[in-house]
């Protein structure tokens, strides 16, 4: 399989061609700032009107199932003859279905429970222990103990453990003061 060559990068040559670069960067910035506002601002205005919508929409379906469950049981038995829990009427399903379980206990709050069966023999089988590495506690015994000379060196330091603390120096580019950038994005909304 042959090998791919990448295209070259076009590095400035002078200040001016960066200062040129540098501009053009801060200028697109504004321009996603800009669409991605845009962007939320129609959402918002979508998702309003969707939910003008839906809110009575949403108050007659519950006001309907109100209706329906109690004629249901009043008819139930006559519906299905005692041998179904749910029948197909006028486009739905309806009946009464069993939720799945859940577990409910006596003692309070879930903390309370776990007191409750440790120390019993349902302990191992019921309670459940989850560890997970502390990382900004790791970084902090190692930068302690980074500084620490002599006799206050503790006999097993966490970095003789594996641990190391690594950071790397990535190239970055601000925008210091974005540009304000009025974007149409089309359509029939008018811009605000």
């Amino acid at each position: 399989m042959a090998r791919l060559r990448s295209p070259a990068q076009r590095a400035p040559q002078t200040v001016q061609q960066a200062t040129a670069l540098a501009t053009r960067y801060a200028v697109l910035s504004a321009e996603v700032d800009a669409i991605d506002a845009r962007r939320a601002a129609l959402m918002a205005r979508v998702n309003g009107a969707a939910d003008a919508l839906l809110v009575p929409i949403a108050a007659e379906l519950k006001d309907i199932a109100k209706q329906l469950k109690p004629w249901w049981a009043a008819s139930i038995e006559d519906l299905t003859g005692g041998k179904r829990k749910s029948i197909e009427l006028g486009g739905c399903v309806l009946g009464y279905r069993i939720s799945p379980p859940k577990v409910v206990h006596d003692h309070g709050k879930d903390g309370d429970a776990v007191t409750m069966l440790m120390g019993t023999p349902y302990e191992a089988i019921t309670i459940r222990v989850s560890h997970s590495l502390d990382k900004p506690a790791i970084l902090k015994v190692l930068d302690e103990q980074g500084l620490l000379v002599g006799d206050d060196v503790p006999a097993t330091p966490l970095a003789s453990l594996g641990f190391r603390s690594k950071q790397t120096e990535d190239f970055f580019i601000d925008v210091i003061a974005p540009a304000a950038v009025e974007l149409g994005l089309g359509g029939d909304e008018p811009s605000s």
